[in-house]
């Protein structure tokens, strides 16, 4: 089954959760039709993670604008034997403010910290032509050790944390539903990296852990599911991500990411990282 959001999801979990007390179902439907519901809350709540980009830090006090963009993948209409409608938003943001600072910690390593916090306002979504709103706050920080001893790249490891709350309200259920889904997800992660000081240009891995509760309220049959999910049931229990960013200017970044959550999503994304403090986005030779 592909992914989809859950922004925009006119999930027939009723079917699976309410109808099912109605419609005499065998237990292997009922089960398949509970398995598809969990599927996709599990999904779309993974949709809303929004993982953050390890771009590499200046070691120094810094401050500016970033937001990843992520392409969402095409939503899959079927719901046990039903093709429904569902409009899909085709992108997901959260812009975020950050705040980094850094000391060298001998002739060739520094340390530098990070931390950022993000909000999307509810309202936004209007524009893409979905009815149900969408609010997300986010904020995290992460640590990150670089050195230059490999001669002309300089090395970058790190660790961090993030954590976002989503709120959807509205036609979740049907065109003119009044339905909630909110979901609390906490991710954890470590990064490696290799950068050329000169051109700016990086490249990185992250890999990491998740934590997401998820709550799924359909007004119109009094259904209420509440799931956690942490990968537990995924082929392996850690999300990674694979990125390479470029300077376009001396204050303006970007970097081109994928990202894999076994069994649930994967996607490409593009974050664009403006700073206002330091006169460059990424540290240079």
């Amino acid at each position: 089954m592909k992914s989809s959001k859950l922004i925009i999801l006119r999930m027939a979990l009723p079917a699976a959760v309410g109808l099912s007390t109605i419609i005499p179902l065998s237990a292997s439907a009922a089960v398949l039709w509970i398995q598809q519901a969990q599927r996709l809350q599990e999904v779309s709540a993974t949709l809303l993670d929004t993982a953050p980009v390890a771009h590499p830090l200046v070691p120094a006090l810094s401050a500016g604008l970033r937001s990843s963009v992520s392409f969402l993948p095409e939503a899959n209409p079927r719901v046990g034997s039903k093709m429904e409608s569902l409009p899909s938003s085709p992108v997901q943001t959260i812009p975020a403010v950050f705040v980094s600072a850094g000391l060298k910690l001998g002739s060739a390593e520094a340390l530098s910290v990070e931390s950022w916090v993000g909000y999307l306002p509810a309202g936004v979504e209007k524009v893409l032509g979905i009815k149900a709103s969408l609010m997300q706050l986010q904020a995290g920080a992460r640590a990150e050790i670089s050195s230059l001893r490999a001669g002309s790249a300089r090395l970058v490891a790190g660790a961090g944390i993030a954590r976002t709350k989503s709120a959807v309200e509205g036609a979740i259920s049907s065109d003119h539903g009044d339905d909630s889904f909110t979901a609390d997800s906490t991710l954890t992660f470590v990064s490696a990296g290799v950068q050329h000081p000169r051109s700016g240009v990086w490249g990185g891995v992250m890999i990491g852990r998740k934590k997401t509760s998820s709550r799924l309220s359909i007004s119109e049959d009094r259904t209420d599911l509440e799931i956690e999910d942490t990968l537990k049931n995924a082929r392996q229990p850690v999300w990674s991500q694979v990125s390479l960013g470029f300077s376009l200017t001396q204050s303006l970044s970007v970097a081109l990411s994928e990202l894999f959550v076994p069994d649930r999503i994967e996607m490409p994304r593009l974050t664009f990282s403006w700073n206002l403090l330091s006169p460059s986005v990424s540290p240079r030779e």
